[in-house]
């Protein structure tokens, strides 16, 4: 009875003024995560252009230094026996340094996991039917101080 005679001054939400909302949301939501992604890809592409390290290859042949490359060439590195054949190659590549060549019959050596400068472990390869060694020798500059350099359980 009471609410026959009350008149409300709030109008009912229409199915138009609805749709508009959820379009404006919409069109927020696409605007917000497309400048996310683009943030995001140019902080990428900032922090993964080809950082030019002072890191240098070390390939030494019985103990003896046979070659110092830096680590931003990208070439081959062919090792040498003393009657003229080939021992070992090694492939210099985006800031890698691997063993694509071996003349010994295990060939463990190709098999390593490339040496790089962001790597603290793997720093060293070694050919030992040929006596190769392959060493990173980095030029002391640490990405970050703070980060950990081994864990140890």
């Amino acid at each position: 009875m009471f609410a026959q005679n009350r008149t409300d001054t709030r109008s009912a939400p229409t199915k138009v003024n609805i749709i508009e909302k959820i379009y404006i949301l919409r069109k927020m939501d696409i605007v917000l995560i497309a400048g996310f992604l683009i943030f995001a890809g140019m902080f990428y592409f900032i922090l993964n252009l080809n950082p030019q390290t002072g890191d240098t290859v070390v390939i030494k042949v019985n103990g003896k230094i046979y070659a110092e490359v830096s680590l931003n060439d990208e070439k081959d590195v062919e090792i040498y026996f003393d009657d003229g054949t080939i021992s070992n190659t090694v492939r210099i590549q985006g800031n890698k340094a691997f063993m694509i060549y071996a003349a010994c019959p295990d060939k463990l050596c190709m098999r390593y996991k490339p040496i790089e400068s962001q790597s603290y472990i793997n720093n060293i390869l070694v050919c030992l039917p040929n006596r190769v060694t392959v060493e990173l020798k980095t030029d002391g500059k640490s990405k970050n101080k703070n980060e950990v350099d081994v864990i140890i359980r």
